[in-house]
């Protein structure tokens, strides 16, 4: 379900949420298979099923369409990140936790098209930006120094610092990866592990 910063009125009934679901369901394939240009309100409602006035029933127009996709993707993938920290038996050694969420936000660009056009190719709000990585950044960069902060050599505040700016580096040279290749650039990639890698090594490592 979409968040309803971007909705004309909020679904209450269960048809009402499954219709809403079905408009971005369908505009997620129609970005995903056309890109951002290829988004049209007409086509939204006459492949989604539905009347054209019940995408304006909860749609003023197509920009709050992306903007609620955009919300939709963010949450997805925040539980994506939160389940791979959750399901491991133990702590896993730092260097090996670097490569696993970075090898699992690859794989989550990959398996998400409308993702990739929407991140790559749209261009939000400086606004809207700044609360995604200023509210999901910064709770996701907190759970990670959480889970790490007994094998460090700097204290839970300072390393939760240093895990955003790291995250906000590696999102943005991953977008660049992705822009060069719709698999992702895989040297880039690796390079994005190794700056990260560099980075966060004084943390938890002597003389690094």
């Amino acid at each position: 379900m979409a968040g309803s910063a971007h909705l004309r009125r909020t679904p209450t009934q269960q048809r009402s949420r499954e219709r809403v679901d079905r408009i971005l369901d369908t505009a997620a394939a129609i970005v995903g298979a056309e890109g951002i240009d290829g988004l049209k309100v007409s086509e939204i409602a006459r492949q989604a099923g539905v009347p054209l006035g019940t995408v304006y029933q909860f749609f003023a127009r197509k920009d709050d369409i992306v903007y609620a996709l955009a919300e939709r993707f963010v949450a997805s993938f925040e539980e994506v990140l939160t389940g791979v920290l959750t399901q491991q038996d133990a702590v896993p050694h730092w260097r090996e936790l670097v490569d696993l969420l970075l090898d699992t936000y690859a794989e989550h660009y990959r398996s998400q098209p409308a993702l990739r056009e929407l991140w790559i190719d749209a261009r939000f709000d400086p606004e809207f930006l700044g609360a995604d990585h200023e509210q999901n950044n910064t709770r996701f960069a907190a759970t990670v120094a959480a889970l790490m902060a007994e094998h460090a050599l700097v204290d839970e505040q300072q390393l939760t610092l240093m895990v955003y700016v790291t995250w906000e580096a590696c999102q943005a040279l991953l977008e660049t990866a992705f822009r060069a290749n719709p698999d992702g650039d895989a040297a880039i990639i690796e390079q994005t592990k190794v700056l990260a890698v560099r980075y966060l090594a004084p943390a938890f490592e002597a003389g690094a």
